[in-house]
């Protein structure tokens, strides 16, 4: 009975075999199984791994197509085969009625792609095929590609999301990917009956040690590998000996010729000079108060020529910014399109801040550093270009603006975008980073309205201990963003951001500045911090919310989602910092937001306006 119980299974695994490994047929994805895991309350957002089978693309390639950085994009060898892992944040989604955990991106559809095609041979077979949404892959558009991913509760895994190649077993996948075989089965029990039987093709969640799998077996390989390491190392220490001895036979003829060098310099190498001073100084400047600005995966140094000719020299119809520390304009090098600001040489330590931080920093909610130059008594920081502004622009008169008003659901993708890429500098990264300027102008919004943390120019680090308060020197930030503390004693913290996050929260529920002019008095400011502590000062607060409530969401928004974001903005709005949340605790409330704006758009049943991110479509 047992064997006529597995027959179909033995029969569908004999089929598989007349297609070649690597997903470069059609068939290959129908038998693809696809099971995302449910989500739990405890956890709603990760990080997580996707499993890429590499066919002909390059890292960059790679990391274009999954919508993150290069630095996300790991090799891992596969037999012979080199694959890649991809970091990216995991989420509790509803994908038309399907909820579990994915992480979405999008792909430019091409005259000549079908999604099986695009499914197999870039993504690995691992998209979730949505009925709803197939009609919708022409060419041109920028197709959403929903990725299973998974979460779990044991801080030293992380899920991977594996799909089965040619003669795998569950103990390759184990040894490839550092789990055990019980936990591999336990995540997927729902997959079949006989979990050891897998099938090429389906896609498996894999929960990878994060430190290895630990094992007590020794032998020979450890004694070669100390032996070769003495060997290179007496090597490497000859080496460097010759190099020294050759150098100081060589150092009296440099000494000579070096006053030569100099009485013949020009006024052009004198400027030149004074150029390479200054970058010197960008390379070794190491008195500055938390460690030296660059590792050695910094950014690239281009020459001042580079960015004058891709930003038209400054041409002042490119410029799509202007900031207390410098001004910023578009351009273009190579096919890459960049954000240039251009700073005076005296705002040198807003430079130094902003490049220490970002280059550090790889997250996609935090905008990418991709370079700097110094010269003609300036400094230019070079960015990714963010195609669609700031998010003050899309709230504030966005019609005035060539913006259509954001819905709901997107205002509440881009409260959560940002605050992950807080939570990021504050929680996720050796030091910790305060931002200082949260603010909705310094949040930027890309093609697919996700949001990006931007203009780290006023960062401060901070301790990881109760005892982190730093007194400023000085009062920075915005008017309408400063918390109490910070306005009365210059006091900093982490909680600085989070104060300043509860006032985007309100200018994302009711459409207005933080600063704005009172209708009543004309010539009086009105603080939007005083409007949300109003609101739930009064006897009704839904009905004061919803009289508060940005015009331009015409009604179409869940009335107990719009309280609960409100009620964390005035949480973020407490007058002592101890008692304001941290923003991972509110990237969670976030997440569970995200869930519920989403299950109630999808009740909407497809009719409503609210189904695009933008009222009148993107």
């Amino acid at each position: 009975m047992a064997s006529l119980h597995h027959l179909p299974c033995l029969l569908l695994s004999l089929w598989l075999t007349q297609f070649p490994a690597g997903f470069a047929s059609d068939a290959s994805i129908k038998a693809t199984f696809i099971n995302p895991l449910s989500c739990s309350a405890k956890i709603m957002t990760c990080n997580a791994s996707l499993y890429h089978i590499n066919i002909s693309l390059n890292k960059e390639q790679i990391a274009s197509f999954y919508s993150v950085f290069p630095s996300e994009v790991n090799p891992i060898k596969h037999n012979s085969k080199q694959d890649y892992l991809i970091s990216v944040p995991c989420s509790c989604k509803n994908i038309s009625g399907t909820v579990g955990y994915f992480y979405d991106t999008t792909y430019k559809v091409k005259p000549s792609d079908t999604f099986y095609d695009v499914s197999n041979q870039i993504y690995s077979g691992q998209p979730l095929s949505v009925k709803e949404e197939l009609p919708k892959f022409v060419p041109e558009a920028n197709f959403p590609i929903h990725l299973p991913c998974g979460c779990v509760e044991s801080d030293s895994q992380i899920v991977v999301t594996y799909t089965v190649q040619e003669h795998d077993t569950l103990s390759d996948i184990g040894i490839l990917l550092s789990a055990k075989i019980d936990n591999i089965e336990n995540m997927n029990k729902n997959m079949t009956e006989n979990p050891s039987f897998i099938v090429v093709g389906w896609v498996l969640f894999v929960p990878m040690e994060k430190n290895g799998l630990k094992t007590s077996k020794t032998g020979i390989r450890p004694k070669w590998i100390i032996l070769i390491g003495i060997i290179l190392a007496v090597t490497l220490l000859s080496i460097c000996t010759l190099i020294l001895l050759l150098y100081r036979r060589r150092t009296p003829e440099k000494k000579v010729e070096v006053p030569n060098k100099s009485v013949s310099r020009s006024s052009k190498s004198l400027a030149a000079h004074r150029s390479f001073s200054l970058h010197n100084q960008l390379l070794h400047k190491e008195n500055m108060e938390d460690g030296p600005v660059f590792e050695s995966d910094g950014p690239v140094i281009f020459g001042v020529e580079q960015i004058e000719e891709a930003t038209g020299y400054f041409d002042e119809t490119r410029k799509i910014g202007e900031g207390g520390y410098g001004s910023v304009y578009f351009g273009v090098i190579g096919e890459k399109e960049i954000a240039v600001k251009k700073m005076k040489s005296n705002s040198t330590k807003e430079f130094f801040a902003e490049l220490k931080v970002l280059c550090k920093i790889h997250h996609i909610n935090v905008v990418e550093l991709l370079g700097y130059a110094s010269g003609d008594d300036h400094l230019y920081l070079v960015y990714e270009y963010v195609q669609n502004g700031s998010l003050s622009e899309h709230l504030h008169d966005p019609l005035l603006k060539g913006h259509q008003p954001l819905s709901w659901t997107a205002r509440t993708q881009i409260a959560l975008d940002a605050a992950k890429g807080i939570e990021y500098i504050h929680d996720h990264t050796k030091a910790r980073y305060v931002h200082r300027d949260i603010k909705t102008s310094n949040i930027l919004l890309d093609e697919g309205l996700r949001a990006k943390v931007a203009d780290f120019g006023l960062a401060k680090l901070v301790g990881r201990t109760n005892e982190e308060d730093i007194i400023a020197t000085r009062l920075v930030g915005t008017p309408g963003y400063l918390p109490p503390e910070s306005v009365k004693e210059l006091q900093v913290t982490h909680k600085t951001d989070v104060f300043a996050f509860g006032v985007v929260l309100a200018e994302l529920i009711t459409g207005q500045r933080a600063l704005f002019r009172d209708n009543r008095e004309p010539e009086k400011m009105k603080s939007l911090i005083t409007v949300i502590k109003k609101i739930f000062q009064d006897e009704d607060p839904e009905s004061a919310l919803e009289a508060a409530t940005d015009g331009n969401l015409r009604s179409n928004y869940p009335m107990e989602d719009i309280f609960k974001m409100a009620e964390i903005a005035e949480w973020c709005l407490s007058e002592e910092a101890v008692e304001r949340p941290e923003m991972r605790e509110i990237v969670v409330m976030l997440s569970q937001i995200m869930v519920s704006s989403i299950e109630w758009e999808a009740s909407l049943g497809g009719n409503s306006q609210v189904f695009s991110g933008v009222f009148n479509g993107r």
